[in-house]
């Protein structure tokens, strides 16, 4: 009878211990699991953030080279071979007679595609931090809209709802004169916001 009870102990002893490794192993694995996930989270939230980041200063340089002033003669032919093949209806000699409005349209196109990069970037940014960072780009975009405007009204006149040296200040940086730029403040402005926003998101 003894050695029955003492059968069935070590039987219950050895289920216990093997329960109890078993729950460990389990632990250690859940534990593992939770750490791996985290690791993933993180990776992904910095890769989102820089591009997220880069995209916005891209975007920032993007907006300078269309409100840059000058306009070289190469800049000039390019624009000529963007319309010919844009627009075959117009004459060689029409586009000649004034391409500056297609050399401006053609450096838009470089904004357009550092605005769509943005927006990929930002749904992202958007499931990771809901849609806090949507309100923080809100004012970049306002910038750009009223740039684009602006552009349409210099070169439209039909269009124009703005004075002139308005709309000079917002085409041409450096409008207002050295240290006066007011429109490039309030785009460097709207990205530090986003850019401060991104690395406290990261801290």
């Amino acid at each position: 009878m003894e050695e029955f009870i003492n059968s069935h102990c070590y039987l219950l002893l050895k289920d216990v211990v093997t329960f109890l490794i078993s729950l460990g192993f389990f632990s250690i694995a859940y534990k593992g699991l939770k750490t791996w996930k985290d690791q993933i989270k993180g990776v992904k939230m910095y890769e989102i953030s820089y591009n997220l980041n880069y995209s916005i200063f891209k975007l920032r340089e993007a907006i300078k080279r269309v409100r840059n002033p000058a306009i070289w003669p190469s800049e000039n032919y390019k624009a000529i071979q963007y319309v010919k093949i844009k627009y075959p209806e117009k004459t060689l000699e029409e586009i000649k007679k004034d391409s500056n409005p297609y050399v401006y349209e053609m450096r838009w196109e470089k904004i357009k595609i550092a605005s769509t990069e943005m927006n990929s970037y930002l749904l992202g940014a958007e499931v990771l931090w809901g849609t806090e960072i949507l309100d923080l780009i809100k004012p970049l975009n306002n910038k750009i809209t009223e740039l684009n405007i602006a552009l349409s009204q210099k070169f439209d006149p039909i269009q124009q709802t703005k004075a002139n040296d308005k709309i000079f200040n917002i085409v041409y940086e450096g409008g207002e004169g050295a240290g006066k730029d007011t429109f490039s403040k309030e785009v460097d402005e709207a990205i530090q916001q986003i850019s401060d926003y991104i690395k406290r998101k990261l801290s």
